[in-house]
């Protein structure tokens, strides 16, 4: 029986889009309280440590068992693509052709997958906390401590109730003129034990030094505890493959934007496109 199939750019773009739906599925997934409590679990352990919390969520198993089978017959589709059509191309010096890029792109796309499925069997470093000002947390081989907590928007719209919600409601839906992103920082000092450097993060804009990234995910108030002032939720990962995947989007980038300038050449040469 022939394979052909494998090597289709139609079964590619049926599983692009079988992705986008599966991906839209989760979101609604989150939105579940009994779902998002085992997705924090999964996203907070190592995939060695999964069977413990998707034995009681049959769903969220199908659906990750689903989402993992998409994405390896996508790598599948890739990789023979590469090899049977884009290929030769490079072999034989064709620089003029107008699928030269695609190559680069397919290898770089075949990289992200490779480097995001080492991370979550062998790696999955990362600590999510919650810490008030003057609090320490020992991170892999950091100690991190939250030295200061520079909150400028209406502290008293943070404050959450005995529930644990408050007026301003889940960070991802506040508003800016209830939250500002670019005005409020934490500001954190780090040792590794033989050095100690101090820098400030805020929501979802990190902070680096070497392989750790601290990014702020949340700030709030908890239910009567005021006086202790702004508590902060913050992500560190310390992940030695992180500059690599910072590489590989940025030539992936580049790959696509001179993909499309060869097409873009192309068309105006046949006429498709008049300046």
């Amino acid at each position: 029986m022939k394979m052909n199939w494998l090597f289709s750019m139609r079964l590619a773009f049926v599983l692009l889009l079988l992705l986008s739906v599966w991906f839209a599925l989760g979101v609604a997934m989150s939105e579940q309280d009994a779902y998002r409590q085992v997705l924090r679990s999964l996203n907070d352990l190592p995939m060695s440590q999964w069977m413990q919390s998707l034995a009681n969520a049959p769903i969220v198993a199908s659906w990750l068992v689903g989402l993992f089978g998409l994405m390896f017959l996508l790598g599948l589709n890739t990789a023979l693509c590469s090899w049977r059509d884009l290929l030769p191309t490079w072999r034989h010096k064709r620089w003029r052709s107008p699928r030269i890029m695609m190559l680069p792109i397919h290898i770089l796309t075949l990289l992200v997958f490779i480097f995001h499925g080492v991370d979550l069997v062998f790696i999955h470093g990362h600590d999510s906390v919650v810490l008030h000002q003057g609090e320490r947390i020992n991170s892999g081989r950091y100690q991190i401590e939250l030295v200061k907590v520079d909150y400028r928007n209406d502290v008293s719209q943070i404050i959450e109730d005995e529930e644990g919600f408050s007026p301003a409601g889940r960070i991802t839906r506040r508003s800016v003129e209830v939250f500002d992103p670019r005005i409020n920082n934490a500001y954190f000092e780090i040792s590794n034990g033989e050095q100690t450097v101090s820098g400030h993060a805020g929501f979802l804009r990190p902070f680096n030094w070497g392989d750790l990234y601290i990014t702020v995910t949340d700030f709030r108030v908890p239910y009567q505890q005021e006086a202790k002032g702004v508590q902060v939720k913050m992500l560190a990962v310390h992940n030695p493959l992180i500059n690599y995947f910072f590489i590989c989007y940025c030539l992936l980038l580049v790959s696509l934007l001179l993909q499309g300038l060869v097409f873009w050449r192309r068309s105006i040469k046949k006429g498709g496109r008049k300046c």
